[in-house]
């Protein structure tokens, strides 16, 4: 019918973190896998299971929840849910999930800390700001 309105398609919510998108060429280290030893890459990686070593990673770089890294990751941007026992991370943006457990130090322009994340370490920004706090509002996470 001519002059009747259709109804708007439904809008998808902004991505506001790293993980609201899944890069489909990313490296995956799946659950029950254990890598020891350095992991270097060009790319994206996913850690799932547990790495032993240290990463560079130049793309982005996700530990999941229930994933375990024992060493230093730098990496372009860093969002971490697992367990990360290390020297130090270090990447440009660094994103810690409220089901993290971080013993390292971390250096970045921009820090993101979740709301009952475990934290223990230094942060050293690059450049002027102020790590932020935040509540984790997304399911699922």
């Amino acid at each position: 019918m001519l002059g009747t309105p259709q109804p708007n398609p439904p809008q998808e919510a902004p991505a506001r973190r790293f993980t609201d998108t899944i890069d489909p060429h990313a490296t995956v280290i799946g659950p029950g896998t254990r890598i020891t030893g350095e992991l270097d890459s060009d790319g994206p990686v996913d850690v799932a299971g547990m790495l032993d070593g240290n990463a560079r990673v130049s793309g982005h770089c996700r530990v999941r929840p229930g994933a375990r890294v024992a060493g230093r990751i730098q990496a372009k941007s860093l969002v971490i849910e697992g367990e990360v026992d290390g020297p130090a991370l270090v990447a440009d943006k660094v994103e810690i999930g409220a089901t993290a457990r971080v013993r390292s130090s971390i250096e970045a322009r921009v820090v993101a800390i979740a709301d009952g994340a475990f934290f223990e370490g230094a942060v050293r920004m690059n450049e002027s700001g102020a790590p932020v706090t935040f509540k984790e509002k997304r399911k699922g996470s």
